[in-house]
């Protein structure tokens, strides 16, 4: 899926999808050399996201 790197740290890249979804993706998961603004195709069909639901752990 195509999408825009809007924000990246050391480990991650926020990514804005052209379906309007952000997410959070490891830098590993990027070409060499990506930065702020660039377009990008990540392949979410084998990537394991969370959903946004809040989970308990006690």
């Amino acid at each position: 899926m195509f999408g825009k790197i809007i924000d990246m740290d050391n480990t991650d890249a926020f990514i804005n999808f052209l379906d309007g979804t952000t997410m959070d993706v490891s830098i590993s998961r990027l070409p060499k050399d990506s930065k702020i603004g660039d377009s990008v195709d990540i392949n979410i069909g084998t990537t394991n996201f969370l959903n946004d639901k809040m989970e308990s752990f006690f």
